[in-house]
């Protein structure tokens, strides 16, 4: 009895370990702009865009990205925004993570955290 649960303590710690690694390092899965829609809500996802403005308010920064026919917001709180390390500008193109939702009848971007956010040009 007690090797059984030696064992299954064991790999119930081994399971942990693993969940946690794995919510480490998994990226969210690539979905082109002009792709998002409702059905995204909730989720955690990458796209990328060219930022077509740039707003500051209250430490807050909010950016709308465009690519082709499609645009999403992408609001940066001041918990995030003061961990960036880039100077964001209309024009630049950027790859953006995070969760999807909706304000006001438009989706949005969430990132979560400052690396969330990569120009890439």
């Amino acid at each position: 009895m007690r090797k059984i649960l030696i064992v299954s303590s064991a790999i119930a710690i081994f399971g942990i370990c693993l969940l946690f690694y794995l919510a480490k390092t998994s990226k969210p899965n690539f979905v082109p702009l002009s792709e998002i829609d409702s059905t995204y809500i909730g989720k955690t996802i990458s796209t990328s865009g060219r930022i077509v403005s740039v707003n500051y308010n209250k430490g807050n920064v909010f950016l709308t990205i465009y690519d082709k026919n499609s645009s999403i917001n992408v609001p940066i709180f001041s918990n995030i925004a003061k961990y960036l390390d880039v100077n964001l500008r209309k024009g630049q193109k950027i790859v953006v993570s995070g969760m999807v939702d909706e304000y006001k009848g438009k989706l949005q971007i969430i990132p979560r955290k400052a690396s969330d956010i990569k120009v890439m040009e």
